[in-house]
């Protein structure tokens, strides 16, 4: 499914549950994995969802940034070089474990699904922050779990920013946001709808409503100036096409735990289940109260066809011409009214403030170079 299929069996491998005597973290925390309920949807009833709870123990207060009223786990805020510790218990009646999508960690910590805690189990992380300043996403990684599991809202963001991201210019603290994106599909009760069956499986599962950091309808009130929004599709199955409602292009700084050697700015970007984008959205020079929204753009080809035209309620040669009515919304899918391609929007922005100290965007970033191998 996307960047969350169904896993290959895996044996249980050695769980490490004791911290190494001769670790010295710089970063310690808590993280509990529970059932929990949440109020996705206003003045409904509260959604039941999977959700990591983190407590830090030792080091930067803002190493941990919990994402207020939704169910996504916390932001995690590494430095480049830091030893972190984690202890991870699973009290969810699922069996559980963590994999952090995008570091260099070690095997034992990077949330194999043979490291996999049964409800109850406790397992302990230990690595040191290896990657260059950019955007990662962590998530459940659990044999034949891991789409159920994310889609269930266990997912959250992780920022590494280090010494030769210090030394630029971009927008910080206030001005550096998250932007994660997931499509949901609810009943009547507020309640998450997942297509649990084989066809759901090979095809992936669409949502018909989009959340932005864990809500619906979101709307970003800014300053007449540049920020960072670290995008992160989230979502199981669903590819989205960036862009703005009124043809503004739309620049790039980083991708995918990296920062970019210079910005690139096009028309659209493209964005893949698990793929990370760091977006450099400016408002300078708009007028306190304008709006603009980012959609998710219409593009084809992303069903065969014939399965488009069935789709669209459409007959074709060889085809019973199936029609719409079954909610085929997705890669031959069950998702509802948003089919893969179809345009959206996904969240607006309005200029709140006018402000003068916006950042000039940087010519470049990083120096990339690439060793040559005569072996």
């Amino acid at each position: 499914m996307g960047a969350f299929p169904g896993m290959l069996f895996a044996k249980t491998g050695q769980q490490q549950n004791k911290a190494t005597p001769g670790f010295k973290a710089d970063v310690e925390m808590e993280f509990t994995l529970r059932d929990a309920y949440v109020s996705v949807i206003k003045g409904g009833r509260k959604t039941k969802v999977q959700k990591y709870d983190a407590k830090l123990l030792k080091g930067p207060k803002n190493t941990l940034v919990e994402l207020k009223g939704n169910y996504l786990g916390p932001i995690l805020n590494y430095i480049k070089g830091q030893k972190v510790r984690i202890y991870y218990k699973n009290k969810m009646s699922e069996p559980s474990i963590i994999h952090w999508h995008g570091l260099h960690v070690p095997q034992h910590s990077d949330g194999h699904p043979m490291y996999t805690l049964a409800p109850g189990q406790s397992y302990v992380y230990e690595f040191e922050v290896m990657n260059n300043a950019g955007t990662s996403f962590y998530h459940s990684h659990s044999h034949n779990l891991t789409a159920e599991q994310v889609y269930f809202g266990l997912a959250g963001l992780i920022a590494v920013t280090g010494d030769e991201e210090q030394k630029l210019d971009i927008p910080r603290g206030e001005y550096d946001l998250p932007f994660v994106i997931q499509d949901r599909t609810f009943n009547k009760q507020n309640q998450f709808q997942y297509l649990r069956g084989m066809h759901g499986k090979m095809v992936g599962f669409l949502g018909d409503t989009i959340l932005v950091n864990g809500l619906p309808n979101v709307m970003f009130p800014v300053k007449s100036r540049a920020y960072r929004f670290r995008a992160v599709n989230g979502s199981n199955s669903r590819i989205y096409k960036l862009g703005w409602d009124d043809g503004t292009p739309i620049t790039a700084i980083g991708t995918d735990a990296h920062l970019l050697e210079k910005p690139e700015t096009r028309p659209y970007f493209m964005l893949a289940p698990g793929e990370r984008i760091d977006l450099w959205l400016d408002f300078s020079g708009r007028s306190v109260g304008s709006e603009l929204v980012l959609y998710s753009l219409p593009y084809a080809g992303a069903i065969p066809p014939k399965m488009e035209e069935q789709r669209l309620g459409k007959k074709s040669s060889g085809s019973m011409g199936m029609g719409g009515g079954m909610g085929m919304g997705m890669m031959g899918g069950m998702g509802g009214g948003l089919g893969q391609g179809d345009k959206f929007p996904i969240a607006s922005f309005k200029v709140t403030e006018k402000v003068s100290d916006s950042p000039a965007l940087p010519k470049k970033f990083i120096s990339v170079s690439i060793e040559s191998n005569n072996s």
